[in-house]
């Protein structure tokens, strides 16, 4: 077992060994939370009613990011970043079945060619929590045309962006989807319904296995992963078995069951309280060159049988952010080893990041688990890039705009962008891994 290193005085520069030639440093967004008037959604429906978001907010304009493509891309530069997340909107390029927006797709080319020209790599989100209006309306993810209608969009996808896109992310968090959508019922479509819970999994599985076997077509030497919120999960009181074993299941039935079926070729669900699934499908194999992993938390487990899947989450007692979430970059350490020693896959971070209005915890934050990469790649952890969420404060889906995660401050009155005190130190750490690129 390797020893843990310390995390309470994490070293100014925190790369303590070199990282991998090409390193990504970039920043993360989703089309929805960013772009604004993205009307055409379930998630636009969904935040008119009544309650539905913190404060009443609707996404609306957003942080506007739609018309602010070189102002925000001047910004991601200023940075020192290489490389940004981002995502596409399935509904305006989609917005009624079989019929495509030229004007849609002609704003996504000239978003990435503005990345390109700033010496940016873009990695590319096909489904970032959002569908559009017409398939929701049909059974969303449940759908027995789901899987087949993304694999279209994929596909439309690769065809006319495929020169400019490397790195493709089929879909984001696909547990917490099927978590909040299903079994919480917080998010769209509200279902509190575990048989649906498994099916919308189901789903999701399979229609990235046949997006991915369309981007393989027609983008060849395309790089193809998925971005799977992951916990740190620990037993609340650790003498106590029944939570030791919740947290066992937390760590089984939600941050591993997505790449597990790409690694075995099965999707499998074990979670009490749901139907078991053991679904044999081919074409998951070899779906995936990567493995993006989405960390924010450690949550301490208890055994609760009046709980989703019997387990109950609390928080540390460490440092807490605005959104009361414990600080802990040791957790992104231990499932950057977990995830490798299962996978035996390249792993990027696709999203990392605080709610911090005040600003002042974000530069420890990524200092921190800056530190837990360089400890990753010095244990030989083939960990290949990073993405802070999130370059602007935006749009935080149920909490609306009460939680900032942006680099830059975003005054959603007059769309100005205000540098956090996050910005130095992304910058610094960016250029520290320029100079050590260099001399390597």
């Amino acid at each position: 077992m390797p020893s843990q290193p310390r995390f309470d005085a994490v070293p100014e520069n925190p790369f303590v060994v070199p990282m991998p030639k090409g390193f990504l440093w970039g920043v993360a967004t989703s089309a929805h939370q960013v772009d604004g008037n993205t009307t055409g959604n379930d998630w636009a429906r969904f935040e008119r009613q009544p309650g539905a978001i913190a404060g009443g907010a609707v996404s609306g304009p957003a942080a506007d990011h739609w018309n602010r493509l070189a102002e925000d891309t001047e910004l991601i530069r200023r940075l020192g970043a290489n490389a940004h997340r981002l995502s596409l909107e399935w509904s305006r390029l989609e917005p009624r079945p079989d019929r495509w927006d030229e004007a849609a797709w002609d704003h996504a080319e000239e978003e990435l060619s503005l990345l390109h020209g700033a010496g940016i790599e873009p990695m590319l989100t096909l489904l970032h929590f959002t569908l559009p209006a017409w398939l929701a309306e049909r059974g969303g993810l449940t759908a027995a045309e789901f899987p087949g209608r993304f694999e279209t969009f994929a596909a439309e996808a690769g065809r006319r962006l495929g020169t400019r896109v490397r790195l493709w992310c089929t879909v984001n968090e696909p547990n917490v989807a099927m978590l909040y959508g299903y079994v919480t019922g917080q998010w769209p479509p509200c279902r509190r319904d575990p048989a649906l819970a498994a099916q919308a999994f189901t789903g999701l599985l399979q229609g990235h296995a046949l997006a991915a076997r369309a981007l393989r077509r027609e983008v060849p030497d395309g790089r193809i992963g998925a971005a799977v919120h992951l916990v740190q999960a620990e037993p609340l009181r650790r003498w106590w078995l029944p939570d030791r074993l919740a947290a066992a299941q937390v760590r089984s039935g939600f941050n591993w069951p997505f790449y597990d079926a790409v690694r075995d070729g099965v999707i499998r669900l074990r979670l009490p309280g749901f139907p078991r699934l053991e679904e044999p499908l081919a074409e998951l194999r070899g779906s995936a060159d990567f493995v993006g992993i989405n960390y924010y938390r450690r949550n301490l487990v208890g055994f609760d049988p009046r709980a989703p899947g019997w387990a109950s989450l609390h928080q540390g007692p460490g440092r807490l952010s605005d959104a009361g979430v414990e600080l802990h970059p040791e957790g992104l350490l231990v499932l950057l080893r977990q995830a490798w020693t299962r996978y035996q896959l390249p792993l990027i971070v696709t999203e990392n990041g605080v709610a911090d209005a005040g600003g002042h915890l974000r530069p420890v934050y990524l200092r921190a688990h800056a530190h837990a990469l360089a400890c990753a790649v010095a244990e030989g952890i083939p960990v290949q890039g990073y993405f802070h969420w999130t370059l602007l404060d935006n749009f935080e889906w149920t909490d609306g705009y009460a939680l900032r995660f942006g680099l830059y401050r975003v005054d959603f009155s007059s769309q100005e962008r205000i540098p956090t005190p996050g910005v130095t130190e992304f910058r610094r750490l960016a250029e520290l891994l320029r100079k050590q690129q260099a001399q390597s």
